[in-house]
């Protein structure tokens, strides 16, 4: 039975995403449902913790091998996402705050929802965590030297406080609970159990996805329905952000360092996705006032960032199919003999 349920809310997960935006839209412009956004963080770490059940403390022992990622996920968020977020906005943006606002949100570090994508997409958790772990710990250093030239000389300071709370909602107290539940559950009832209640975290992790899109569309509803040109304006350049670094990490991922499907999802999804909280937290600590005009439009990127992973999440089935395409095709190489 659960496992019906799992596969219907995955199977058709763009129809119920959609639902839950529209409704979303549609009972915060009515209901005035503001408030619920301080209940995003305790349903992401609902979200997120489900998909940390599957790692295991003898699993850890792999971090080894998510170093070539790892660096990748690193050079893609703090260099080329900065560097085609500035190419972009010089040709779409005429208004300098706004291709401020909109790089410092380039070189943020992932969405808090990012790893509960990596999970959905069957992706490779402990790189993705390692990915997440040390994109925060960078952008410490990061923020006051990017944001120092790209403000002219204005101090960015570090919203620490707001980086550390990221650090332990979406990573620590999920991956720790997580793995002492596995661990728990395979101690005292035997792997076998574990793999029966299986389903039933997926189910979970897709279920608060939708209840996390309904909140964050409810909580937005004004922002969309106030400043509809600014949403039609960022249009192309938010297409054309998401789209080209999805598909250079696809080519690097695929032609370049070969890696396996798991670890692709990883970067994807931990490099694909901004902060846009820790970037708005930024930008009003800095600016004020005035900051907090500049934070619409990173605000307003959101919901395209949301959108374009939902739908790129939908198509897991088809780039894994690409991948073990690729490795199979490889694998023939290697098996054939050569010709005389």
């Amino acid at each position: 039975m659960i496992q019906k349920i799992q596969k219907n809310l995955s199977r058709n997960m763009l129809l119920y995403a959609s639902l839950a935006m529209i409704l979303g839209v549609l009972a915060g412009h009515y209901l005035n449902l503001k408030g619920l956004s301080k209940l995003i963080i305790p349903v992401v770490f609902i979200m997120i913790f489900p998909m940390m059940v599957n790692l295991s403390f003898s699993s850890l022992k792999k971090i080894k091998g998510s170093t070539k990622p790892l660096v990748e996920a690193m050079i893609l968020n703090f260099i080329i996402a900065p560097s085609l977020m500035w190419l972009l906005a010089s040709i779409f943006i005429s208004d300098a705050k706004i291709r401020l606002a909109l790089m410092l949100l380039s070189i943020a570090p992932a969405s808090s929802m990012g790893l509960g994508y990596i999970g959905l997409a069957e992706g490779h958790m402990l790189t993705g965590a390692t990915i997440v772990a040390v994109a925060f710990l960078l952008s410490i250093f990061v923020y006051p030297v990017v944001g120092h030239y790209l403000a002219l000389g204005t101090n960015i300071p570090v919203p620490l406080t707001l980086i550390l709370k990221n650090l332990l909602i979406i990573l620590i107290l999920p991956a720790v609970s997580g793995i002492l539940l596995r661990e728990y559950i395979e101690k005292t009832h035997g792997k076998e159990k574990f793999l029966e209640i299986k389903p039933y975290f997926s189910t979970v992790t897709l279920t608060f996805l939708y209840v996390l899109l309904f909140i964050i569309f409810a909580s937005k509803a004004n922002l969309i329905l106030k400043n509809y040109y600014d949403i039609i304006l960022l249009l192309p350049l938010a297409i054309l952000f998401y789209g080209i670094t999805t598909l250079l990490i696809l080519f690097i991922n695929r032609k370049i360092l070969q890696l396996e499907y798991g670890h692709h999802q990883a970067v994807v999804f931990t490099t694909v996705s901004k902060n846009v909280a820790l970037t708005i937290a930024v930008l009003v600590s800095v600016f004020g006032k005035e900051g907090q005009y500049m934070a619409v439009y990173p605000a307003i990127m959101s919901i395209f960032q949301t959108i374009f992973l939902v739908s790129y999440l939908k198509l897991s089935d088809k780039v894994k199919w690409i991948f073990d395409y690729e490795r199979s095709k490889a694998k023939d190489g290697l098996s054939k003999p050569e010709e005389m």
